[in-house]
């Protein structure tokens, strides 16, 4: 990022469109210089809010609110004005153009937050977090963002790598000082302290497969025959009439997406056409091949049995094509049609044709009992839990470096039993702690920070 600390930068941080007001922000050694010269106010000279006109020369250009925050208890460290104008695209524009003319220059992605983490008023992985917070698809996922920008993530990383840091300068002395009558840790300690390290690594780790789900989600497949109830199921769980639905067996003959929040999990489901061995239908066999194509990219698979009715050859087929195409993949069995006279259970299903589901349930789309039960079983596949304030937000960058921080710190312990290994031991943890520091910004490479503040709306 092209950041010259002597520029002050300008930037719209509220989305484009009309709307009944947008805020435009200024940051930079210039903010206020520049804002005097484009804004009259009667507003007392002390007030930090003050009310007054956009102007350009001596035409007013629009009615607006500057907020003055002076340095360094601002966002980014610096200067900083907000200015709240109408939001017609045409004033924004003007506006800015103004700032522009004298003497700002339009912000670069991310660059708000980036002069913050340059200035010291968030670390890394708390900048990280900010960008995470605007992109969150759920309520759950804004919550463990806040958790990482209020810094719960980082002081965990940050204690693990001050006691590391601790336990270096022993080990070093230890190396420099090898014949001195001093006072230095032993075997055991050294490697009780590393247990507990590699311990507390492991636990962030653990937090990444759900941070990942939390963040993108999971794709949930309903497969199964003509006319079991799959768009029924569909439009049960969406609350709302999403796929046609007919007693003519082959309706379905596209695969039909929606994404819902399951507690707390985004979901993508899928609306597959059945599958079934005879059809003259091109428009269904072309359905059929886009069904076979979505099980191949499903996290979890929802298989729907039409419980009024015997299992047939059909059921046979699509039990053949999971064995062959994605046997790992996990499914959750279902009996519709709860609500009409039985004729198939599960006990039959499973001998028949020999199936291990992840969970099995039986439901009503046209009731709708069920349904609950089978959103829960979903969120329990997807590792959510109750208990979703102590989630951490862990993305592929941290979960990279804490994997080379475990990884040096096993080396470490390992080596420490050898005989004369003392000052390889040290070089793995020194390079742990290098791993640690990275996560929080300590000599993290330029063109690092610009990947990451490059995937930053403008403005922010």
């Amino acid at each position: 990022m092209n950041y010259l600390k002597e520029d002050t930068i300008v930037a719209l941080s509220t989305p484009n469109g009309k709307s009944a007001i947008a805020v435009i922000r200024l940051s930079g050694n210039e903010s206020f210089n520049i804002i005097n010269k484009i804004f009259k106010t009667n507003s007392k000279s002390d007030k930090q809010v003050k009310h007054g006109y956009i102007i350009d020369g001596i035409e007013k250009k629009d009615e607006v609110i500057c907020i003055f925050f002076k340095s360094p208890h601002t966002y980014t460290g610096e200067d900083l004005v907000e200015i709240s104008v109408h939001g017609n695209p045409i004033i924004i524009n003007e506006v800015l153009n103004l700032t522009y003319k004298n003497g700002a220059r339009p912000a670069e992605p991310g660059e708000f937050t980036y002069r913050a983490f340059l200035n010291g008023k968030l670390d890394l992985a708390e900048a990280e977090a900010v960008c995470a917070l605007i992109a969150s698809k759920t309520e759950t996922f804004a919550k463990v963002a806040l958790n990482n920008i209020y810094g719960k993530f980082s002081l965990k990383v940050k204690n693990i790598k001050n006691s590391l840091t601790n336990l270096i300068a022993f080990m070093e002395a230890s190396l420099d000082h090898p014949d001195e009558d001093i006072m230095f840790l032993s075997l055991n300690e050294k490697l009780s302290r590393l247990n507990s390290y590699i311990k507390d690594v492991q636990d962030l780790l653990n937090f990444y497969k759900i941070s990942k789900i939390l963040q993108n989600g999971i794709k949930v497949a309903i497969i199964g025959k003509p006319n079991t109830g799959k768009s029924s199921l569909l439009n049960a769980i969406l609350g709302k009439n999403r796929a046609i639905v007919t007693d003519i067996a082959g309706t379905t003959t596209d695969t039909i997406e929606e994404v819902i929040d399951c507690h707390g999990i985004p979901l993508t489901i899928i609306d597959t056409a059945g599958i079934r061995n005879h059809t003259n239908n091109l428009i269904e066999l072309l359905g059929q091949e886009k069904t076979k194509e979505a099980v191949s990219k499903t996290d979890i698979l929802v298989w729907l049995f039409d419980s009024s009715c015997e299992l047939d050859n059909n059921d046979v087929k699509i039990a053949n094509f999971l064995e062959k195409s994605n046997p790992d993949t996990p499914i959750i069995g279902i009996l519709n049609k709860s609500d009409l006279y039985p004729k198939l259970s599960f006990a039959d299903i499973f001998e028949s044709l020999k199936l291990n589901f992840f969970a099995s349930l039986s439901l009503s789309t046209k009731t709708g009992i069920g349904i609950a039960e089978l959103l829960k079983e979903l969120c329990k596949f997807s590792g959510g839990s109750d208990s979703k304030n102590d989630y951490l937000m862990i993305n592929s960058r941290h979960y990279n470096l804490l994997r080379n921080a475990l990884e040096s710190l096993i080396k470490a312990k390992q080596t420490l039993s050898m005989r004369n290994a003392d000052e390889i031991a040290c070089f793995e943890a020194v390079n742990a702690q290098a791993a640690l520091n990275e996560i929080l910004g300590v000599n993290v490479a330029e063109d690092i920070l610009d990947t990451i503040f490059s995937t930053f709306c403008i403005g922010k």
